[in-house]
């Protein structure tokens, strides 16, 4: 015997007990990602260890540590590396988050697309510059701003200047 479907009828009881092994087997997995997406915390180093961050799944910073060698930097340099630091662990931890959950929903999956609708975008590697020495030997980072350049004066009137606007001037000699 088929259904209008065409597909043979099947024991209600069977399909009963099959869909009850996927709802657990989806349970399961459902409980396995939020574990998952509770223990993506991420801890990363700045290149020389002066800096050392962790943040949560969600990007907090839940703590700061610094070498003491880090006392050596200049302020700007040393928040400059702490801010890298930063956002390469926000962006492990995103990372983390969307394979989470595309083994859970599918790559494609409405979930996964509006995860992926709040990161921030994605910066670019940056070519890592030269150290500056120049302020160790007392010589400024960059040349001091140009002056701005001084307006021109205005053109002084002539006697022989009646305010005349030519813009109406017919100069075509046709009027």
């Amino acid at each position: 015997m088929t259904v209008p479907f065409g597909g043979p009828v099947r024991d209600p009881q069977e399909w009963m007990r099959e869909q009850e092994r996927r709802s657990a087997a989806l349970l399961a997995k459902a409980e396995q990602a939020k574990a998952d997406l509770e223990n993506n915390v991420v801890t990363m180093s700045s290149p020389d260890r002066l800096v050392t961050v962790t943040v949560n799944p969600g990007g907090g910073l839940t703590s700061l540590a610094l070498s003491p060698q880090a006392q050596e930097r200049p302020p700007a340099q040393l928040a400059s590396l702490i801010m890298s630091t930063y956002r390469k662990a926000t962006t492990r931890a995103a990372d983390r988050t969307l394979e989470i959950m595309a083994g859970l929903t599918g790559e494609d999956s409405d979930a996964v697309d509006f995860i992926k609708s709040t990161l921030p975008p994605r910066e670019e590697p940056q070519a890592t510059p030269e150290p500056d020495d120049s302020a160790r030997f007392g010589v400024p980072a960059e040349p001091p701003p140009a002056p701005p350049a001084k307006p021109r004066p205005s053109r002084p009137v002539s006697d022989e200047d009646d305010g005349e606007d030519f813009q109406h001037v017919d100069w075509t000699g046709r009027s």
